[in-house]
Parts: C-alpha cells; sequence; structure tokens
C-alpha cells in the first residue's frame, strides 16, 4: 500500500511539473496566408535610382566545400579593400529605368560616355548586373538598404563570391 501511495504522489509532482513547464515552452505559431503574402519582394522601381557604399564584408561563398582557410580569408579580405576602394571612389552607383547602370565617377559630366557602366536585368525578385562577375542585388525591406553579392569568379585566383557590400539610397 505504501508503495502504491509513493507511486501516485511521484506521478502527481511529475504530472504537475509537465503541466507548469508546458506553460513555459515556446510554441511556434503558423503564419497566416495574408501574413506570408506581405513578405516584402522588391521590384525593379525600388532598385531605379542613385545609391552611396555604405559598407563592405567578407563571407565565405555558399559553395565552399571545406571550411574557409585563414590564407583564403587573408586573400578576400585584401581583395575586399580593393573593390571597396574602387566603389570609395565612385561619387554613386546610379540604375536608370531603361535598363542600364553607372558608377558615376567625381567628376563625370551628367551625359556623355561613361567609364564604368552597363546593363541590368530583373529575375527572382533581384536586380542583377551584367559583368563577369554576375553581381546580385536584393532589397530585403521596403525602403531598406540594398546589398550586392557576386555569384561568379571570373578567375581562379579572385574572391569576388566572398564579397557583400551594402548600398544606401541617395536621392
Amino acid at each position: 500500500m505504501r508503495n502504491r501511495i509513493k507511486a501516485a504522489g511521484i506521478a502527481g509532482m511529475l504530472l504537475a511539473i509537465g503541466i507548469a513547464s508546458a506553460a513555459y515552452a515556446p510554441t511556434i505559431a503558423p503564419v497566416s496566408t495574408a501574413q506570408a503574402q506581405t513578405e516584402y519582394l522588391p521590384t525593379e522601381k525600388d532598385f531605379i535610382g542613385k545609391w552611396s557604399i555604405a559598407g563592405s564584408a567578407i563571407r565565405p561563398p555558399r559553395d565552399l566545400k571545406e571550411p574557409a582557410k585563414p590564407d583564403q580569408e587573408a586573400s578576400a579580405t585584401e581583395f575586399q579593400q580593393t573593390v571597396t576602394a574602387f566603389y570609395g571612389a565612385s561619387d554613386y552607383l546610379e540604375i536608370t529605368a531603361d535598363g542600364r547602370y553607372n558608377f558615376h565617377q567625381p567628376g563625370d559630366p551628367a551625359s556623355g560616355p561613361c567609364v564604368w557602366c552597363g546593363t541590368w536585368s530583373f529575375k527572382n525578385d533581384s536586380l542583377w548586373l551584367e559583368l563577369d562577375t554576375a553581381p546580385r542585388l536584393d532589397i530585403y525591406a521596403e525602403g531598406g538598404d540594398m546589398q550586392m553579392t557576386y555569384t561568379a569568379e571570373p578567375e581562379e585566383t579572385s574572391r569576388y563570391k566572398w564579397l557583400v557590400f551594402s548600398w544606401t539610397k541617395a536621392d
């Protein structure tokens, strides 16, 4: 009889602990269809305008099969500094509605030939600059900054796919 009372007491205590724990356990709330549809997806118009460089960083490419090695990170950091200096020497990046982009250099005339320009396309909610490094531009929040990543390496020694740049709307 004592064992039954002891077992019932233990069972009751475990039940009380389980109920109390359930009250504090985090829950995963389902996302409604309406809420899921409010996710921000940029349009071409969101990219149109003048953008100023806001920052840069490195991160190992997604397709890197092994952990990053110190010499790879050092090389990427050095390359990032070079590319950041190039972008920093530009007054701004202009993306126009007619499908063109231009990294304006100080003193460039408003019209006439450009030094570093080309065309862009829009697909999969991203703007893509037509270059051999395949820069992809993304905006993750309405009115937010633009992020530039690279999706191709033109040379085995380049480190474009390690680079991430942030751009802020200048106009």
